[in-house]
C-alpha cells in the first residue's frame, strides 16, 4: 500500500534532498503520526462521515487549496523566493518547520483521508477488532519505513546531483504537487 507516489511522498523526498536525511526523516515521522491518527479514526468507524457527498467535496477543496499553496511554495523556492512564511522548528535551531509542514500537508490531503477510510472499511468486514488494530499498527509502521527509505533516496540524490539539477527537481516537485491539487479540485467538482 505504501508504494503510491503522491504529493506527500514527493514532499518527503524534496525535504531530504534540500535539508538532509534527518529533516526528511522528521517529515516521515510527522506523516506517520497523522496517518496513525486517521487509521485510528477509520478503525473506530468515522470513515462513514466522509461518505457524505458535501463533506467529501469540502474536504477535497480545502485539501486541494493547502496542497496548491505548498506546491507553489516549493516551485517558488526553486526560483529563489518564498510564498509561505518560514517557521522555526525549535526557536534556537533556525531550521524550517518541516514537522508542521508535513503534518499540515498530510492532515489536509483528502487522498490520505479517503485512502485510510477505504482500507479500514474493507478490512473491518474481514477482521475482528483486535486484529484490525494490529493491522493498523502495521500500516503505520509501513508508512514510517517507506517514507524513511524515500528520505534516504532524497538525501543520497542531493549528495551527487549538481545544484542546478536539484533546483530543477525542486521545481518539478512543486509543479507535481500543484498538479495533484488541481486534479483533486477537478475531481471534487464532479
Amino acid at each position: 500500500m505504501q508504494f503510491a507516489v503522491g504529493p506527500i511522498c514527493l514532499m518527503v523526498f524534496n525535504t531530504a534532498g534540500n535539508s538532509g536525511f534527518l529533516m526528511g526523516s522528521l517529515a516521515a515521522l510527522a506523516v506517520t503520526l497523522v496517518d496513525a491518527g486517521y487509521i485510528f479514526l477509520a478503525a473506530a468507524g468515522t470513515s462513514v462521515f466522509l461518505r457524505n457527498k458535501w463533506v467529501k467535496k469540502i474536504v477535497s477543496f480545502v485539501g486541494a487549496g493547502v496542497l496548491a499553496l505548498f506546491g507553489l511554495d516549493a516551485a517558488a523556492g526553486a526560483l529563489g523566493f518564498s510564498i509561505l512564511p518560514k517557521l522555526a522548528l525549535f526557536a534556537d535551531s533556525g531550521t524550517e518547520n518541516v514537522f508542521l509542514k508535513a503534518v499540515l500537508m498530510t492532515a489536509s490531503n483528502p487522498l490520505t483521508i479517503v485512502f485510510w477510510g477505504g482500507v479500514f472499511s474493507a478490512r473491518a468486514a474481514l477482521m475482528e477488532g483486535g486484529r484490525l488494530w494490529f493491522f493498523g499498527a502495521g500500516c503505520a509502521a509501513a508508512t514510517l519505513f517507506f517514507l524513511n527509505a524515500v528520505a534516504m533516496g532524497g538525501s543520497l540524490a542531493s549528495s551527487f546531483l549538481p545544484y542546478e539539477v536539484m533546483k530543477l527537481l525542486n521545481l518539478t516537485v512543486g509543479v507535481a504537487i500543484l498538479f495533484f491539487a488541481v486534479k483533486m479540485a477537478r475531481e471534487a467538482q464532479m
